[in-house]
């Protein structure tokens, strides 16, 4: 770099201590600068100006410049984010009379304690805040954790972060932990960032894995052998096979460049849902009539990409689809764990060994077991200042030697060290295991010798944390607290006994990545719980009783008029398929009671399912219960009806829609529900128009807004409004199109529905690309791709991915424009979502623009790219090539 910051020769002292750095960067830069040719100097000098401007007003100390590039130090954090806030807002509302757009400029931050060396800073630190900044897009401010830490509470007004993190950055030895910065009036959904890892979500540990570096290098060794794709971890509960298996798929990152998934299985009861857990986790909407195993099929492809399946024995019957997967997909690698082999083919096991006992007795031979140091280092925390000493190793080493080197064993007995000597450790702990496993070694008597570890354990917790302790198995997936109090009753002190049970490793606590704090067991403990309870078996029913209801209470909830869906929690997810299923089967659902909770609670779960992609799940549990119920209230079959219309019409089984629908809307009638009226009068105007309606679906909408105003429902005003405007859009009339998005944008920023704004956004990108408005359709679509991806909407992002070729289309970017449209065909015939044909008669225009501007070998290239795209990639190409807008079109010979 060249410093220009300063042209007087007194210089100002930089800052030192504790010192916040700010690297910016203007995006597509060189490309700008092609497109503006001379013009760009202009741009530069006022993209210099302001910024100098804004870093003065929050006494930043500029150090150096290069071209487009800004280093800057700040000796307060809170001054430098609130540069960079109000530098992005400037920026942003400037008007570029040079520039066909607005300019995007990346900002990365980082708080360091540099060295200051001949005026100059050295140091790591000012690495990477450098490298922070290179890894984010246009318009885009990052973070780190250490600055976030000393920010505190204290940000900008309209500023909120947003946790984007840990990834490994170019020349950085440790990952770094990243946030973004949300400012509000500003784009807020960017691509992944430029890191050098692939996806991932497996866990990070909470705590050290202590020893297994010998097992780690043979399992990673093992899982890039040549032709080895399916490995399952194998050893009895307490082994060890998660943390091993996440630890080795973490290292294994770089090698599957499509990223390193975890599924969690402990809450999958039934086979059948296997794959669908897996689709879940890959984000794999299952909306069409494919199956499950199809659709994730179809969207791994090629890619090389790792999946972690955990606790495969639980829905052992599953284990051929996980194989056919692995068959179908040859980039996918399978990691599982389970307590057997799954006898498939190509399958390779690794068995976990129990970790190495010590050799001897002496305190060298002592403490240089694996055991005994995991047992020393759990110790430690359960009795601060407690060590491995001469007169206490051969116990220590005892303990390891009676619970078979299992690490959750040792992690248990080491919990009690806080209450007994390592001495009468072995007292107490010998006596219970020779009472319940006998003298044998072999595999299965290491199990038996867990469960009597375990039980040990239960026996020597006080009466009301053994109830807590046992209700809890009762939740599938980790739970709020709030949620296992409702569960175990008010009379129980919860958070005192679930720190105790967590202190005693027979409880954990996961901190989700919106912070909130969820409980809950390894699926070794829940099985020794639930076996107890099983021994109970009135008071296990009522405990399930008491879950399906807090569950169904949970959705209903929920439904709010305003958003008409349950804010439902993916978390909870695996616990509201398991009330539905009690609901309906283990509950009696013979029963008009039980079956009619499952209808309620079906019906109030319309809009989850409909957001996530999970339409065929939602119909499924829909017809089952309304079947379920012969005579049931109106009410409850109205909504089912009407969630159950929506839904197919999705799938574009129109009549059948329309039949469900009308049902609906005369049982709401005849209750006198004006609104749910109007909402299945909206839903009959979308079935119309896709039926090739538009007057019919005309005056549908029409009685709908007179409803809907009737009633004073300002979104479902909104929504019918938008549906209207779509209408005239059909018939060419954009002008009129647009002041109906432009009501019904308002009426729906105004009500806080992002999902009414994304809908919205989509359709007014859609008049102004017909009326050549390109940066508006631009920002629209950037909006509506960052809330669909949010909420978790396919169609939505589709429809988005389809509106991004016409922005391609008005910059001439034909490549684009083939490839968007391709990727969108390949997503709707890979979810079964055929889209209304209306909608494809404006596309289908723009598809022959395309054909007659590329020669038939480049139009067939950028198609086959484009569809061997999956819809993520697609919307990240629109975000990243097009919406940003500042790149030349490419050449119809160019590089893909």
């Amino acid at each position: 770099m060249t410093v220009d910051a300063l042209s007087n020769a007194a210089r100002v002292p930089l800052p030192q201590g504790v010192v916040t750095f700010l690297f910016t960067d203007i995006e597509g830069s060189t490309r700008l600068l092609q497109r503006l040719g001379d013009d760009y100097s202009d741009v530069l000098m006022t993209h210099h100006r302001l910024l100098r401007e804004v870093l003065a007003a929050h006494h930043g100390h500029e150090v150096d410049t290069e071209g487009d590039a800004f280093f800057v130090a700040f000796s307060s954090p809170r001054e430098a984010v609130a540069a960079a806030v109000e530098a992005q807002r400037v920026l942003h509302e400037h008007p570029w009379p040079q520039a066909p757009v607005r300019l995007r400029v990346r900002m990365g931050l980082h708080t360091g304690e540099p060295v200051v060396v001949d005026d100059n800073y050295v140091g790591i630190d000012v690495h990477r805040a450098a490298r922070i900044a290179a890894a984010g897009h246009g318009g885009q401010v990052v973070i780190s954790q250490r600055l976030r830490e000393l920010l505190g509470d204290h940000l900008p007004d309209g500023v909120s972060l947003r946790d984007l993190g840990e990834h490994r950055l170019k020349d950085l030895p440790e990952p770094e932990h990243l946030l973004q910065v949300d400012i509000d009036g500003l784009p807020q959904e960017f691509p992944p960032l430029k890191s050098l890892h692939p996806p991932t979500n497996v866990p990070h540990p909470t705590s050290t894995l202590v020893g297994r570096r010998h097992e780690l290098a043979e399992l990673r060794e093992l899982l890039l052998r040549p032709g080895v794709r399916l490995v399952t971890v194998t050893g009895p509960g307490g082994a060890g096979k998660t943390r091993l298996a996440a630890a080795v798929a973490l290292e294994l990152r770089d090698d599957f460049p499509h990223g390193v998934y975890f599924v969690d299985l402990a809450p999958v009861t039934r086979a059948e849902l296997v794959v669908p857990t897996i689709a879940r986790v890959l984000q794999v909407p299952l909306d069409g009539d494919a199956s499950a195993e199809e659709a994730v099929a179809r969207h791994v492809g090629e890619q090389r990409l790792l999946l972690l399946l955990d606790n495969l024995e639980q829905v052992v019957e599953g284990a051929p689809a996980v194989g056919r997967l692995v068959h179908s997909c040859p980039g996918l690698t399978v990691l599982g764990t389970s307590r057997f082999l799954l006898a498939l083919d190509g399958e390779q096991e690794y068995a976990v060994p129990p970790m190495r006992l010590p050799e001897g007795r002496t305190l060298a031979e002592v403490g240089a077991s694996e055991a005994v140091t995991l047992f020393v280092e759990r110790a430690g925390r359960a009795r601060r200042g407690f060590a491995l000493t001469a007169a206490n190793a051969a116990a220590v080493a005892r303990i390891c030697e009676l619970v078979d080197g299992l690490p959750l064993a040792i992690e248990l007995a080491a919990a009690r060290t806080r209450l007994f000597r390592p001495e009468m450790l072995v007292e107490r702990l010998g006596d219970r295991l020779s009472l319940l496993t006998g003298g044998s070694r072999d595999a299965p008597e290491r199990h038996r010798t867990l469960r009597a570890t375990i039980d040990w354990s239960y026996t020597l917790l006080p009466e009301a944390e053994r109830r807590l302790f046992l209700e809890l198995a009762v939740f599938h997936a980790p739970a709020r607290i709030e949620s296992i109090e409702a569960v175990v009753g008010d009379e129980v002190d919860v958070v005192d006994q679930l720190t105790a049970l967590i202190d005693h490793s027979l409880a954990v606590q996961q901190e989700q990545p919106d912070n909130e704090v969820r409980f809950g067991m390894l699926q070794t403990v829940r099985d020794y719980a639930l076996s107890r309870l099983e021994q109970e078996p009135r008071r296990l029913s009522d405990l399930r009783l008491r879950h399906a209801q807090h569950f169904l209470d949970l959705v209903r909830a929920g439904v709010d008029p305003a958003h008409d869906g349950a804010p439902v929690s993916d978390q909870d997810y695996d616990d509201i398929r398991a009330a539905l299923t009690f609901w309906l089967d283990d509950g009696s659902g013979a029963t008009s009671e039980a079956g009619l909770n499952a209808l309620r609670m079906a019906g109030a779960l319309g809009d989850y399912w409909y957001h996530h992609g999970l339409l065929s799940e939602g119909s499924g549990w829909l017809e089952r219960a309304l079947a379920a119920v012969p005579e049931p209230p109106a009410d409850a079959e109205a909504r089912a009806l009407r969630e159950l219309g929506i839904m197919r019409e999705q799938r574009q089984d129109l009549d059948r829609a329309a039949e469900l629908l009308t049902r609906a809307m005369q049982l709401y009638r005849e209750m006198g529900d004006r609104a749910g009226e109007a909402k299945c009068l909206n839903s009959l105007g979308v079935v119309a128009r896709s039926a090739g309606r538009p007057d019919d679906a005309e005056a549908f909408f029409r009685r709908g807004v007179a409803l809907r105003k009737e009633v004073g429902d300002p979104s479902g005003i909104a929504a019918a409004l938008n549906n209207l405007g779509i209408v005239h859009l059909d018939r060419g009339d954009w002008p009129r199109a647009r002041v109906l998005f432009t009501e019904t944008l308002a009426i729906d920023r105004a009500a806080g529905n992002d999902w009414g704004v994304a809908c919205t956004s989509v359709n007014f990108a859609g008049a102004d690309i017909v009326g050549g408005r390109t940066d508006e359709a631009a920002e629209l679509l950037r909006t509506a791709i960052g809330t669909f991806r949010e909420v978790g909407d396919p169609d939505g992002l589709i429809e988005s991915v389809e509106s991004s070729s016409g922005v391609a289309l008005l910059h001439s970017d034909w490549v684009a424009a083939a490839r968007l449209v391709a990727a969108a065909a390949a997503a709707r015939e890979l979810l079964d979502l055929p889209g209304s044909p209306a909608d494809h008669v404006l596309l289908d225009g723009w598809v022959e623009q395309v054909r007659a501007a590329l020669d038939p070998t480049a139009f067939a290239a950028a198609r086959a790219e484009g569809a061997a795209m999956t819809l993520d990639q697609a919307a990240d190409y629109a975000l990243g090539e097009v919406l940003a807008a500042q790149a030349p079109p490419e050449s119809p010979s160019g590089d893909a």
